[in-house]
């Protein structure tokens, strides 16, 4: 099971079969109380930096449904615009010297900034999300065999948004699932209370309870064309970020 939580900052974490390599920077290697290893990876980039754009860059737009709704209608890669969002530094990767940037610019996608109030938006969320990419291929790399997630249980307030949720299946590759308890950490904090209380192991008692789901599953898409514009554009985004911000 892998989490990501889409809060101000956004965390991925989750059960690995084998241990952590510590020499791969960015991930920190936490212990399960199951008796496995829990990595977590925790980009400071997330909703804060949506919400920056949004009262800042968005003029006229009120709220993240509006935004989001206006967003839903531009393409994904953004006219080839790319948003490094690093507005207060980054601690994965460790560049705390980092700042958001917005690359690509020419006189085509400028005029598609003034006359779709949107794009800005979308393409922040673009950034946000590449940036979560990246902390999951890095944990990927540094748990090896033992850490192969299937879907992911989206969390925080960042996972009511639609757009997002497709986004965030289409770039990272993986389905997504969302649970209906809006306070996670103290459910995963009660069920460690009711193991202790009952007198058997963590895992057995988890094993036992129903976690309630959304009926829907949000599934990466299919659209080839889609795919290729979002491949496109992370490949400009990683390129860019490391030029800049790789010492």
């Amino acid at each position: 099971m892998v989490v990501l939580s889409l809060g101000t900052s956004g965390t991925i974490f989750g059960i690995s079969l084998s241990p952590v390599d510590t020499t791969i920077s960015g991930i920190e290697p936490f212990c399960d109380a199951t008796g496995h290893h829990l990595p977590l990876v925790c980009k400071m980039s997330c909703t804060g930096v949506l919400q920056a754009v949004l009262d800042h860059w968005c003029s006229g737009i009120d709220s993240h449904e509006e935004a989001s709704l206006l967003a839903e209608k531009e393409p994904p890669g953004c006219h080839g615009l790319i948003f490094l969002p690093f507005l207060g530094g980054e601690r994965s990767p460790n560049w705390p010297n980092s700042t958001g940037s917005l690359l690509g610019l020419n006189q085509e996608n400028m005029s598609f900034l003034m006359t779709s109030p949107g794009l800005m938006y979308r393409v922040a969320m673009e950034g946000i999300t590449f940036n979560l990419l990246h902390g999951l291929e890095v944990m990927k790399e540094a748990c090896g065999d033992g850490f192969k997630p299937k879907q992911l249980l989206v969390v925080g307030g960042g996972s009511k948004n639609s757009l997002w949720r497709q986004m965030l299946a289409d770039i990272l590759g993986i389905p997504l699932r969302f649970p209906t308890n809006s306070e996670s950490a103290a459910l995963g904090a009660a069920f460690q209370a009711g193991a202790a209380e009952c007198k058997i192991p963590v895992n057995e008692y988890v094993s036992q309870q129903c976690i309630p789901l959304e009926d829907i599953v949000i599934h990466p898409t299919l659209d080839s064309g889609t795919l290729a514009l979002y491949r496109q554009a992370k490949m400009k985004y990683q390129e860019s970020s490391e030029r800049l911000f790789r010492a």
